[in-house]
């Protein structure tokens, strides 16, 4: 997958949108089960995010809580939960939920750095603190530093998984942050580069996009899954990363604080997918992509009801045009 391109889909046309099976948004009798086992799941992952924070080594305590502040007690863990459940190998189970945990701390890491003044400049980050208000930005860069290394060695060292394996899985995250994937997406997104092509989508796919490939690719590594299925697989991971950065694009534009858990307006002035191509243009790519997901996922060999459900609990979020232009009416008017 090129970082250079926006990957085609090449099992779902948007312009066929309209024949699309839009029913698995809906809400359904079964999802309390699932909701009931994904919680279980959810806990087992913050158990196990805790744990891996401990060492038997130094570490100086104030470090340690502000890895603890940006990783734990928020977030709703949809890296780790999807990851697991595309592995959907149960001998596989107890090292997927640590590789989970590993592409948890990576993702807060690229968060901790981007709320810093020297970037989005966030007072606010899953409904508390950014980590640099409430440890100084010496130490949350540590922090942020500190959480993509100790996720690439776990990585590394994850038991009940080749040496081969491991290597590769390593290589694939590694290279989905670095200076050609979420980095480089977060430099053009904060200034823009002269002489290149990219549209507002390609920049999205870099700073978004890449790691849910990546995620994609590892478990494919993890499950030794058929060629046809990791294709499949990736082409899901492709659309639900796109769905993602739109998501995320249109919420900062029509939701507030309260909502978002975060400080809303930040992109205002940014090329984003709503300042090109407008809030309607954003919903309905947001919608388009959704729905591609969907249906690369029938052809993934996974458990698709609870990854389904996963989908269905981020579209819940999105407030409808109203209810959106409602909420900021406060702060248009000089509000909380």
């Amino acid at each position: 997958m090129s970082g250079t391109q926006v990957r085609k889909s090449i099992t779902f046309d948007p312009a066929s949108k309209q024949t699309a099976d839009t029913q698995w948004l809906q809400a359904f009798v079964g999802d309390e089960h699932v909701g009931k086992t994904i919680g279980q799941l959810r806990s087992r992952i913050e158990n196990r995010l805790q744990f891996l924070l401990e060492t038997e080594e130094y570490a100086p305590p104030n470090l340690l809580s502000a890895m603890s502040h940006a990783l734990l007690g928020g977030g709703k863990r949809f890296r780790p939960l999807i990851f697991v459940m595309t592995v959907n190998r149960g001998d596989c189970l107890n090292a997927s939920i640590d590789i989970g945990c590993a592409l948890e701390m990576v993702h807060t890491a690229s968060l901790i750095l981007d709320d810093l003044p020297c970037m989005d400049d966030a007072e606010l980050r899953r409904g508390k603190p950014t980590t640099h208000k409430a440890f100084g930005q010496a130490t949350a860069i540590l922090a942020a530093i500190s959480l993509l290394t100790l996720g690439i060695r776990i990585i590394s060292t994850v038991e009940g998984v080749s040496d081969h394996a491991r290597a590769r899985m390593a290589a694939v995250l590694s290279h989905a942050v670095g200076h050609t994937g979420l980095a480089a997406g977060q430099e053009i997104d904060l200034g823009g580069v002269s002489g290149t092509s990219l549209d507002v989508e390609q920049k999205n796919w870099l700073k978004t996009g890449k790691l849910f490939a990546a995620m994609a690719d590892m478990a494919s590594i993890l499950s030794q899954r058929p060629v046809q299925q990791e294709a499949a697989l990736t082409e899901f991971a492709f659309h639900v990363g796109s769905a993602f950065q739109a998501l995320d694009d249109l919420m900062d534009a029509i939701a507030g604080t309260s909502v978002l858990g975060k400080d809303s307006g930040k992109d205002a002035e940014r090329n984003t997918m709503v300042n090109e191509k407008g809030e309607a243009a954003t919903r309905q790519s947001y919608i388009d992509h959704l729905h591609a997901a969907n249906f690369a996922l029938r052809h993934c060999g996974v458990e698709e009801e609870p990854i389904r459900f996963m989908l269905r609990s981020i579209h819940w979020l999105v407030p409808s045009e109203a209810q959106a232009r409602a909420e900021m009416q406060p702060n248009i008017n000089g509000g909380n």
